[in-house]
């Protein structure tokens, strides 16, 4: 399913990462950051820009449209990754949360909770009282991915 939302940061991430890269970082690292990885069969070093969401120790990383994703399929266990946040690199590892699961439930009722640009970009009316229904969660479960990082494996939930 497209996402127009998630369609135009996608064009636009060429001009992103090197703004974020940049001596204007501060721009957009409010909530933009540059994931950097090693992946797991290719031995290939990546790079891309994501959207992130602070929870100290953790940091959030959701993502819409995980059909039209790959990068997300490295993290399935704990794997090592970097973000380049405000203009530091910062070292860890991250997971991916299993869909549907009390824990992707949990975690995307709080990134949803952070700004209230977010559920529209995900498709969903979240009121944050009542949480996610199940309907909701279905439709988040279907099409959207959330990797959890912290500073070492062992921290990870």
């Amino acid at each position: 399913m497209a996402n127009k939302v998630s369609d135009f940061f996608i064009s636009i991430n060429h001009l992103v990462k090197p703004t974020l890269e940049s001596r204007f970082h501060w721009v957009l690292s409010w909530r933009l950051a540059i994931l950097r990885y090693t992946g797991r069969k290719s031995g290939k070093q990546f790079s891309t820009p994501i959207a992130y969401f602070p929870f100290d120790p953790y940091i959030a990383i959701a993502l819409t449209e995980t059909d039209n994703r790959s990068w997300w399929r490295n993290f399935r266990e704990p794997w090592p990754m970097e973000l380049y946040i405000r203009g530091q690199w910062r070292s860890g590892y991250a997971r991916f949360l299993t869909p549907g699961s009390p824990e992707y439930r949990n975690w995307f009722e709080k990134v949803l909770g952070v700004a209230p640009y977010l559920p529209g970009i995900f498709g969903v009316r979240f009121k944050r009282r009542q949480g996610l229904t199940q309907d909701q969660l279905d439709l988040l479960s279907s099409r959207s991915g959330l990797v959890l990082f912290a500073d070492a494996a062992m921290d990870l939930p």
